[in-house]
């Protein structure tokens, strides 16, 4: 049996969609060589080309579209998902301009978004893994932050304030869903993306037929995490643009400026 090299995060909304496939309570026709890392490093695989299919930001796509494309399933895009900027001492963007803000990755979608809106705020960063962030934040190493993920729902136990959702201001500016991060596959694989399409709406299709199995499967990977969390975090991060990210390409092209060619 052929082995691909999958990459996952360890997030909620990953280990929910793929969580069947990985456990082999769907069928698929080929062995799992399973990473599950932080968005940045798996950025970074793709970047080295290290993966067959791999989770990544849409920030990274400019560099990978020579290698990779973009699958129409698996994906995180959405209304009222986007990345925060949040601080412990400041309140406006116009303060932090020039100061230091931790970022998740300069190859990440939310890090991407924050150059379009607010360049002066990307001049003095420092890269964090994102579950450092807000930690860093309420210790004032940094003066600012760039949170993803389960952060947007958990920042208030830090004491932190919201400065800007780039969601909400991508929202009001192009009237579209925000693209956060897709499923590559690796141009060697293209001829197998409609059956790895399928194969992730099933799994999909099983988590959501089998929640109680689905979500004990993400805990494992989310231990720090409360349950409530987990649930928000999935509910709004698996969607309808997880089983078909069809409906918003456009989107997609207006973040990295990619036609129809580039999703299969």
């Amino acid at each position: 049996m052929d082995k691909l090299k999958l990459a996952i995060s360890t997030c909620p909304n990953d280990t929910f969609i793929f969580g069947a496939l990985i456990r082999k309570d769907i069928d698929f026709p080929f062995e799992i060589e399973l990473t599950m890392e932080d968005i940045h490093l798996c950025n970074n695989m793709a970047l080295k080309e290290e993966q067959d299919i791999v989770k990544v930001s849409f920030g990274v796509f400019p560099l990978i579209k020579d290698n990779y494309k973009i699958l129409k399933c698996g994906g995180a895009l959405g209304f009222g998902c986007g990345p925060l900027v949040l601080s412990k001492k400041y309140k406006t963007m116009e303060e932090l301009k020039h100061k230091k803000i931790a970022v998740p990755g300069e190859n990440t979608t939310a890090f991407m978004v924050l150059k379009r809106f607010y360049p002066e705020c990307t001049e003095n960063i420092e890269v964090m893994r994102f579950d450092k962030i807000m930690p860093a934040l309420k210790n004032e190493e940094v003066d600012g932050g760039l949170v993803i993920h389960e952060g947007r729902f958990t920042f208030n136990q830090y004491n932190l304030t919201k400065v800007t959702d780039l969601g909400v201001e991508w929202e009001s500016n192009y009237n579209l869903p925000i693209p956060l991060g897709f499923i590559a596959i690796h141009k060697k694989y293209i001829h197998l993306a409609d059956m790895i399409n399928n194969t992730i709406t099933k799994s999909i299709e099983y988590a959501y037929n089998n929640k109680e199995k689905a979500l004990s499967f993400c805990k494992k990977y989310a231990q720090d995490m409360d349950d409530n969390v987990i649930d928000s975090h999935i509910a709004l991060y698996v969607n309808e643009y997880s089983k078909d990210l069809s409906p918003a390409i456009k989107a997609v092209s207006v973040l990295v400026d990619a036609d129809k060619s580039v999703f299969v």
